[in-house]
């Protein structure tokens, strides 16, 4: 099973947008006495054993098809080929827990290229994260605006213009998410959600139409990257890839990489 990285947020559509780049983690199944194996990132600190989130992820996409059944992992080799840093706001976590239930609901005897097997995956991986942003673009690929109806996540892909490119500038140290989160505010002025509603609706517009010229405001936000970027000069990245000439640029996922479009 091989999945995309992503980029959540895109600047204004906080926990709703995000995008798929191209680089991929892949997962891959065989059968024989259990092992985890861990190639590339996270190679010396992810671990090799039960407690690797994978595993429990191969075991939730199994119990969907089978709850009344347990998986036999003891005979499954597991082998991890992470190109997708970790805390870095790419999306590796939400890329192990789709690779994962993913493999659960093959092993299942899933088709994880028919629609309602996807929608499935949507719906556990979304449920399990509490946000679509990441998840979304990793199963469907490229940019998804997703949304919970209450009693479902819903999501639908926006329209990339012709020849765009995503640059990544990857900073060398983590960000968790779960603590950059947790240092968002609970409550917005109305005028904030103003802000963000606007530019989130003229960046959707602005990739459908291929119109590029207003991209670099609508890709602003006034809820998320204020307290993500107070730790490095997230603004004076920004600006210097609006100096070499990019459409647009926002703090990636949680950070701390940037994207420049």
């Amino acid at each position: 099973v091989s999945v995309p990285a992503t980029s959540a947020n895109m600047g204004p559509g906080f926990d709703s947008f995000g995008f798929a780049v191209d680089l991929e983690n892949e997962l891959i199944l065989e059968r024989g006495e259990f092992v985890v194996d861990v190639v590339g990132e996270g190679e010396d600190s992810l671990p090799r054993d039960e407690s690797n989130a994978i595993i429990q992820a191969v075991k939730d996409g199994f119990s969907a098809i089978y709850p009344d059944r347990e998986l036999p992992i003891e005979n499954i080799r597991f082998k991890s080929v992470n190109r997708i840093p970790p805390a870095r706001g790419l999306g590796s976590s939400s890329a192990a827990l789709v690779s994962g239930l993913a493999a659960g609901l093959a092993l299942a005897g899933q088709d994880l290229a028919a629609p309602q097997t996807k929608q499935l995956l949507l719906q556990l991986a979304a449920d399990c994260e509490g946000h679509p942003d990441n998840v979304a673009p990793a199963i469907y690929g490229g940019f998804q605006v997703s949304i919970n109806t209450g009693k479902q996540w819903v999501t639908q892909a926006v329209r990339l213009p012709d020849g765009m490119q995503a640059i990544l500038f990857i900073p060398d140290f983590e960000s968790l998410t779960s603590e950059t989160r947790a240092a968002l505010p609970k409550e917005i002025p109305v005028a904030d959600a103003v802000y963000n509603i606007s530019r989130a609706a003229m960046l959707v517009n602005s990739f459908s139409t291929g119109n590029l010229e207003a991209l670099r405001y609508a890709c602003q936000d006034v809820i998320h990257q204020p307290v993500r970027g107070a730790a490095f000069p997230l603004a004076e990245l920004i600006d210097a890839a609006y100096s070499k000439g990019a459409h647009g640029a926002f703090l990636s996922g949680a950070g701390p990489t940037v994207l420049a479009l």
